[in-house]
């Protein structure tokens, strides 16, 4: 009795594992696919092209980032053949090498393109956009958004003779829950992204102009897309720990505001935004409204990726607009993502990197900047400077603000430090204050 009670014990324990461990890899495929269909799709037009899924360690993903760009040394040689030959994006292949890479292979699913409550207005293809001249492209029709002086958000002056074919704002997630090591994951998939990018646009003729906002409790405008960098010198600034961890709150919407500026500052075709967080938004309000502005007021494709089982499934779904959410489990898996756009490109990571550096060998451009020359104020946009607010501030820093106005909006805003005043004079909401300004 006690022998068969074991061996069906054992038996169906056995058979339940694997199932299991089937239903989990299908599903984390089918998480990175559908991210990779939803960048592929956002970007280049073409998401169907990203329905190929590389399981973990079958080859060629740019591992964990440290101050130089290295790669995974662990895969085998014949992981590494079956990478240069998934060029083709065949999953037949990936499948007929499975038991040699001893790993499972997930076959090409044909999971539904995402219903995406896109932007009312035309959205390009790479092969659509390749037959339109930049110089050609239109200007923002509407207002231009500027945030108000007490978010203590950047402020991104327009440059409409800026003038592209796409424009592209990456928007990273730098707060205290993602983590040094797992932000450098982040930085190192945008790398990659950005190099495929650089590839397609110069086989495509095309001109992009980049954006990236890095965001916690404060905002940071990492790259500037109205300064006109190439994408050589902006890939640079990925080395060398340029692009610094900010740990803080998670203003998910103040990080959009931004990225809406930039994205209204140029001439451009196409508007692309692409958000990276791990969690909820804790500071700065609600994301969900603003996004869906920036959707249909400025035709603005946004897609709001999520890493970790941590993220507010309800909110991405308001910012993208999309029925189903975009996000991957871990930020290891930013690995097999970027295998996914890789295929989906027709490319591996050798090639990529090859060809990329044959691209930059040929860049003549001024080293990178993030300035950029202010514009004189003209008599008719002058502005009006209004007084002094109250000192308010925290811990000993304490500040006085003052915008300048026109008709319309606010033109510029300047901002000096004050004594703060006493502990008495402490308010309710545990910011220091005066009742006189100085």
């Amino acid at each position: 009795f006690f022998f068969f009670f074991f061996f069906f014990f054992f038996f169906f324990s056995h058979k339940m594992w694997s199932f299991c461990l089937l239903l989990l890899v299908g599903s984390a495929a089918s998480d990175q696919q559908k991210a990779a269909e939803a960048i592929q799709g956002a970007i280049f037009g073409d998401a169907s092209t990203a329905r190929v899924y590389v399981a973990p360690g079958t080859g060629g993903s740019r591992a964990k980032a440290s101050s130089s760009r290295t790669y995974q040394a662990s895969m085998s040689s014949a992981a590494a053949s079956a990478t240069a030959s998934a060029t083709a994006g065949t999953a037949a292949h990936m499948m007929s090498t499975s038991q040699t890479m001893g790993a499972m292979v997930v076959p090409a699913m044909a999971s539904p393109v995402y219903s995406h409550k896109r932007p009312s207005g035309k959205q390009y293809s790479f092969q659509q956009l390749s037959s339109m001249s930049a110089n050609r492209a239109p200007q923002h029709g509407g207002s231009f958004y500027r945030p108000n002086a007490h978010e203590r958000l950047p402020v991104v002056e327009q440059c409409q003779n800026t003038q592209c074919h796409l424009s592209l704002v990456m928007i990273l997630d730098s707060s205290g829950s993602v983590g040094y090591d797992n932000f450098q994951l982040t930085l190192s998939f945008v790398q990659t992204l950005l190099e495929i990018l650089a590839v397609k646009a110069d086989e495509a003729g095309l001109k992009v102009c980049t954006g990236i906002v890095r965001y916690s409790s404060r905002v940071d405008v990492i790259v500037d897309p109205c300064c006109e960098n190439s994408m050589c010198r902006i890939v640079e600034q990925f080395t060398g720990n340029r692009v610094g961890y900010v740990p803080g709150s998670t203003n998910t919407a103040g990080a959009m505001k931004v990225a809406r500026q930039m994205l209204q500052a140029t001439a451009s075709f196409k508007k692309v935004a692409i958000l990276i967080t791990d969690g909820h938004s804790n500071t700065g309000g609600s994301p969900v409204t603003f996004s869906t502005q920036m959707r249909l007021e400025d035709n603005i494709n946004i897609v709001a990726l999520g890493v970790t089982n941590n993220v507010n499934n309800a909110e991405l779904r308001g910012i993208s607009g999309m029925d189903e959410v975009t996000k991957i489990d871990y930020f290891d898996h930013f690995h097999d993502l970027a295998n996914i756009l890789l295929e989906a490109n027709y490319m591996d990571e050798s090639a990529l990197l090859v060809t990329f550096e044959s691209i930059c060998a040929l860049d003549t451009s001024p080293a990178f900047t993030n300035t950029r020359p202010r514009e004189e104020t003209s008599e008719e946009t002058e502005c009006n400077w209004g007084g002094w607010s109250q000192c308010m501030g925290q811990s000993g820093n304490c500040e006085m603000r003052r915008s300048c106005k026109s008709e319309t909006a606010i033109v510029d805003t300047e901002v000096k430090s004050c004594p703060c005043p006493t502990v008495s004079a402490v308010s309710h909401t545990g910011l220091y204050y005066s009742s006189t300004t100085r």
